[in-house]
């Protein structure tokens, strides 16, 4: 089977792209220590995937200037894993620093705008005392009220269900559960 002048160009073309070195956007660069921790901000709205591809389910869609916490410390095949606000990957393209600096350790104690999340499941949510649903009930929140996070970015946690968990900090002290990995949708947004 013979190739057009079109295909050879194209396969000459592919395989310069997947011999050529990885280079990290700007962005991303290691500026002397760890990756991991460190947040980055998005460019514009963008997703982050359940897999290092573009082609598998979106977990969450960040809005512009919305921070990920990086959970390691190099890119593969253009994507990087995130663990904050939901694990997953992004694309590097789509990150910079964020406008503070992309501070490598989250401030603790955050203003209380930063942590604020309004309530979208209907029904409310259960306010449990650790991160699981055997966990003891310590209270509830209901539907379109605002709870205030422990931290921003999010202390997140997912159980062997696929279950992320959020903590709050206010008005009840404990875990709610913020939807499933891989699956589209949160029970908490940013308060308006």
């Amino acid at each position: 089977m013979t190739q057009n002048f079109w295909q050879k160009s194209l396969s000459a073309v592919t395989i310069a792209a997947l011999s050529a070195p990885v280079i990290m956007p700007a962005a991303m660069a290691q500026t002397g220590g760890s990756l991991t921790g460190q947040t980055r901000c998005a460019k514009q709205s963008t997703a982050i995937f359940a897999q290092r591809s573009a082609a598998s389910p979106v977990v969450r869609t960040l809005v512009e200037n919305q921070p990920v916490t990086l959970a390691e410390n190099t890119s593969e095949g253009g994507f990087i894993a995130v663990n904050a606000p939901v694990r997953g990957f992004i694309q590097t393209v789509t990150l910079r620093l964020c406008p503070t600096g992309g501070n490598p350790n989250p401030n603790p104690n955050p203003s209380p705008t930063a942590t604020c999340r309004r309530v979208t499941q209907t029904q409310g949510l259960i306010v449990r005392q650790g991160a699981n649903v055997s966990s003891q009930v310590v209270g509830s929140v209901g539907n379109n009220s605002q709870v205030f996070l422990t931290t921003n970015p999010a202390t997140t946690s997912v159980d062997s269900s696929g279950r992320i968990w959020v903590r709050l900090a206010r008005p009840v002290a404990g875990w709610v559960s913020n939807g499933f990995q891989n699956v589209p949708g949160t029970n908490l947004v940013n308060c308006q």
